[in-house]
């Protein structure tokens, strides 16, 4: 499939976003890497991303909120108010929070299991094409599995090894951050940090008054 470079201009916005409605795979700019960004509700669409990868598609993707109060639609948490806290302090931005989901999230994007990731992105391309297309979106680093550890995807390196592969690609970079976002985990009876970026542990322990986080 041949490469189209679109703009973030409205018209390469909603071009973008019917693509995506209509089941394709793009890449889209984030707060850290470009990434393959889709239909959450499309499995189709899931399953190509994978290919795209070259990755088994057997893993959960992250789900991409444009409103960061809209958390409580798609999970659900013992602490709302340190939820809303992390929320306050850092979204939107570069930290995914993984959560018990909600029913109304699909299947396929948890692969199964009963806790969600959770992104909210500041990247104003990003949030442009999010109001188009009016619903949360998937979002995968857009680079084949193993060929990027340690950098961030950029528009280069995402044309390089999957520009062929994808409808469109819509320009645009990373908003200064050095590492991908951070992940934290507040499923289990410690909050964890499981991948760690900008957001550092000290900044999570500022923000929140009852939560310490651990590694």
């Amino acid at each position: 499939m041949s490469r189209s470079r679109l703009e973030p201009t409205p018209e390469g916005i909603e071009t973008a976003a019917d693509c995506i409605l209509d089941g394709g795979v793009i890449v889209a700019p984030s707060d850290t890497n470009l990434a393959l960004t889709l239909d959450p509700w499309n499995e189709a669409a899931i399953e190509r991303a994978f290919r795209i990868k070259n990755r088994e598609p057997t893993d959960p993707l992250t789900l991409f909120i444009r409103d960061p109060a809209d958390w409580r639609q798609w999970a659900t948490a013992d602490n709302d108010t340190a939820i809303d806290a992390l929320v306050d302090a850092f979204w939107p931005g570069p930290l995914n929070i993984i959560l018990e989901k909600t029913d109304a999230v699909p299947d396929r994007v948890v692969a199964g299991g009963e806790t969600v990731a959770l992104g909210c992105l500041g990247n104003p391309a990003w949030r442009d094409l999010s109001a188009a297309v009016d619903q949360p979106l998937c979002m995968t680093s857009a680079n084949l599995t193993g060929q990027a550890d340690g950098q961030l995807v950029d528009l280069d390196l995402a044309i390089e090894q999957v520009g062929d592969r994808v409808d469109y690609i819509l320009d645009g970079e990373a908003q200064g951050t050095t590492q991908s976002s951070t992940i934290v985990d507040l499923t289990g009876p410690t909050p964890a940090i499981l991948r760690h970026g900008d957001i550092t542990a000290t900044d999570l322990d500022a923000a929140v008054d009852d939560l310490t986080f651990e590694s």
